[in-house]
C-alpha cells in the first residue's frame, strides 16, 4: 500500500530540490501520495496534468511553463502517461516535472535530467545513492523529526538563503558576504546550497574555500565554551616565578607532555608555542582536577634539565606545592626523594675531599710536592712500626 512517507527520503530531496532534476515513477502511484513529493518542490507552483485525453501535451506544457506571471517556476505533476507521451515530455528543455506511468519504462532511462524510479522494487534505474553525498539531506530530514511541515520550512529557508545569494552575486561577483549569508549552516553544507542556487537561478558562482569557516551555531558553542574556561595565568606565573631552575624545568616538561599527549590540531598557534597559553589549555582540558602525579615526580627529579637540587630549590618546591594544594602524602614522598638526593650529594662531596687529600701535586709545584711526599713517607713509616709491634 502506498503512503506519502515512502517519498520523504533523502534521495528524493536530493533529486528534486538540490539537483533540480525531473522524476519518473513507475508503475502507478495514487495521486494523493504522489503529491507528498511536493514537499521538495519549494520555489515552484504545482500543476496537475491528467494526460489520458490529451493529444497535445507538449504544447500545453510549453505554454504553461513559459507564460506564467508568477515569480515561481512551474512544477508539473503529470500522470496516466504512456511511453510515447513520456518521450515527448523528455524532449522538452528547461521544464520541471514529476511523471507517473503504469508501464515499464526502463528502456527510457537514458537521460541525465530525468531520474527513473521503480516504486515496486524501490530502486532507482539511472541514479545511485551510494555515489551521492546525502549527509545534508539526511540531516534536514532527521532534524525535522518526520514532521513534513517542519521539513518544508527548512527547505523554504534554504530557498530564501539562495535568493539572497543570487541577489548578492549580482552586486558583488567576489561574494565577500557569502560567509555571513550562510552563517546558519555548517560550512560542510555550503557547497550544496551554492550549487542549488546556481541551478535554480542559472548563475555561476566563484570558487569559494569554505573549510576555514565556522557556522554561527559552532561559533556560539565555541564562545560559550571559552566563557566556561578558567584562567590559570596567575597560577602559572607563580610557579615559574619562584625559582629560575624550577621554572625552566616546569616549562620543558610542559612541552614534553604536549608532544606526547596532546593532538596539535586541537591547539591554537599561541597554545603551541606559548607556555602560559599551553598551561591554561592543559589545566582546562587535561588537568582540570590537578596536575598528574607522574608529571610532578618528573619535575622534582629535574628529568628534562638534569639540574641538581639544593636547599633553596627544595624550599621553593615546598612553597609551590602548598600553593597548588598537592596532597601531603605526595609532598612527603617528594621530600624524601629530595632528602635522599641531598644525602647522595654529601657522600659524593666526602669522596671528592678524600681524593683531594690523597692527591700528589705534580713536580712543577715542588714545595707542595715535597710536603705531600713527606706526609706519605710518615704514613708509611707509621704503618711499618705498627706491623713491627704486632
Amino acid at each position: 500500500m502506498d503512503t506519502g512517507s515512502d517519498f520523504i527520503q533523502p534521495e528524493f530531496l536530493n533529486i528534486l530540490f538540490f539537483e533540480q532534476k525531473n522524476l519518473v515513477i513507475f508503475p502507478y502511484v495514487d495521486l494523493k501520495h504522489l503529491h507528498a513529493l511536493e514537499c521538495f518542490t519549494v520555489g515552484y507552483n504545482a500543476i496537475d496534468l491528467e494526460t489520458t485525453a490529451l493529444n497535445n501535451i507538449r504544447e500545453i506544457i510549453e505554454f504553461e511553463a513559459f507564460n506564467s506571471y508568477s515569480q515561481n517556476k512551474t512544477m508539473f505533476f503529470i500522470y496516466n502517461l504512456d511511453c510515447k507521451k513520456v518521450k515527448e515530455v523528455m524532449q522538452l528543455s528547461d521544464i520541471h516535472c514529476i511523471l507517473n506511468i503504469n508501464e515499464d519504462v526502463n528502456s527510457l532511462a537514458n537521460s541525465d535530467s530525468f531520474v527513473f524510479y521503480n516504486k515496486k522494487t524501490k530502486k532507482f534505474i539511472n541514479y545511485n545513492p551510494r555515489y551521492t553525498d546525502l549527509s545534508f539531506e539526511e540531516h534536514l530530514i532527521a532534524d525535522s523529526k518526520n514532521v513534513v511541515e517542519v521539513l518544508q520550512d527548512k527547505i523554504q529557508k534554504i530557498k530564501s538563503t539562495a535568493t539572497r545569494l543570487f541577489s548578492e552575486v549580482n552586486k558583488d561577483p567576489e561574494m565577500r558576504s557569502l560567509p555571513m549569508i550562510l552563517e546558519d549552516y555548517d560550512p560542510m553544507f555550503w557547497p550544496k546550497i551554492i550549487k542549488f542556487t546556481g541551478l535554480y537561478f542559472k548563475v555561476d558562482f566563484p570558487e569559494f574555500d569554505y573549510r576555514f569557516y565556522q557556522s554561527k551555531k559552532d561559533l556560539k558553542e565555541l564562545n560559550k565554551n571559552k566563557k566556561q574556561l578558567k584562567d590559570y595565568s596567575d597560577e602559572f606565573r607563580f610557579i615559574v616565578g619562584q625559582n629560575d631552575d624550577v621554572g625552566r624545568e616546569f616549562v620543558q616538561l610542559l612541552y614534553q607532555y604536549r608532544s606526547l599527549n596532546v593532538n596539535p590540531s586541537n591547539l591554537e598557534l599561541e597554545q603551541l608555542h606559548t607556555p602560559l597559553k599551553l598551561y591554561n589549555y592543559l589545566r582546562n582540558h587535561h588537568w582540570s582536577l590537578n596536575i598528574p602525579e607522574e608529571f610532578l615526580i618528573d619535575w622534582v627529579h629535574m628529568k628534562s634539565t638534569g639540574h641538581k637540587l639544593n636547599d633553596i630549590d627544595v624550599s621553593d618546591f615546598k612553597r609551590i606545592f602548598n600553593k597548588l594544594n598537592i596532597p601531603n602524602d605526595l609532598l612527603g614522598g617528594i621530600k624524601c626523594k629530595i632528602k635522599n638526593h641531598d644525602s647522595l650529594l654529601e657522600i659524593e662531596k666526602k669522596i671528592e675531599e678524600e681524593k683531594a687529600a690523597n692527591y700528589i701535586s705534580p713536580i712543577t709545584d715542588f714545595s707542595k710536592f715535597k710536603r705531600r711526599l713527606l706526609k706519605r713517607v710518615k704514613e708509611i713509616v707509621s704503618l711499618i712500626d705498627k706491623k713491627g709491634e704486632v
